[in-house]
């Protein structure tokens, strides 16, 4: 069976619960219902100005699109009108209250471990009816945002495999790398058994204030991506400084767009 969409109203300028900012371009919302996971998904829709059916755009899906959208549809307005990056279309992906299950690699204590369907859906599901939808680049150089569990799950895909990988871009925010006593460091060691390269580019960052055992896990996978030695992997981490968990996203955000649209 397919998946049934339902086109909601188009939205002036806002369509989730983050704070009024000035956005130029356009913003719509729909839902899509995954068979797959058998839930549904409100998605969050940015539209640059130029926008134009004649051309493809740079693909850009960001996690936790109840509360996170207008922030970032915000950046990519403003980095699109001063050509820092190329015209993209923002998704945003709604139902932050299943987080805990479509974010999580592994069932633990504080997740139920939806990851791996939660991936699927975006490959098989969301990005086909937004292909179907808005004229995007059809090649696999898409980028995926994600804070905190969000920044988990990004990880998770970036350690799957590269061949069917939409993505080739990944923006890490405060990554819970202590989820599941550090299972996503499994994933990152099973992905170098198996590969000697990794064409991505990477940016990962950090609020100093995070504590302890987030800011060791951060160093820890900064470095072990970096010793990996992969031919073609553009890396950069930084750390926000006087910033905690929450307070560090959306500079990180920002920094990572300038970052992954350099390289």
């Amino acid at each position: 069976m397919k998946p049934i969409y339902l086109l909601l109203l188009p939205l002036l300028l806002s369509c989730s619960n983050d704070e009024s900012l000035d956005i130029i371009g356009a913003t719509e919302e729909f839902i899509i219902q995954s068979n797959i996971i058998n839930d549904s998904y409100p998605i969050y829709v940015y539209l640059p100005e130029i926008y134009s059916n004649d051309s493809s755009n740079q693909l850009i899906i960001g996690l936790d699109g109840d509360t996170r959208f207008n922030t970032i549809a915000n950046l990519i307005s403003d980095k699109t009108q001063s050509g820092s990056m190329p015209p993209s279309i923002l998704i945003s992906i709604g139902n932050n209250k299943n987080r805990n299950r479509d974010y999580t690699p592994t069932s633990y204590e504080h997740g139920t471990g939806g990851a791996a369907n939660f991936y699927q859906f975006i490959k098989e599901e969301l990005i086909p009816e937004l292909e179907s939808r808005y004229n995007i680049e059809p090649s696999n150089n898409k980028t995926l945002i994600g804070h905190s569990f969000g920044g988990l799950f990004t990880q998770y895909v970036m350690a799957q495999n590269r061949q069917d990988n939409p993505f080739d871009k990944f923006i890490a925010s405060g990554t819970s790398y202590w989820y599941d006593s550090g299972v996503i460091f499994e994933y990152e060691q099973n992905y170098a058994n198996e590969n000697i390269d990794l064409d991505v580019t990477f940016y990962n960052g950090m609020g100093t204030l995070e504590g302890g055992v987030m800011l060791a896990s951060f160093e820890e996978m900064n470095e072990r991506v970096d010793n990996r030695n992969y031919q073609n992997f553009k890396h950069k981490n930084e750390l926000i400084k006087k910033s905690g968990h929450a307070d560090s996203a959306n500079t990180i955000f920002k920094k990572g767009l300038d970052y992954v649209f350099s390289n």
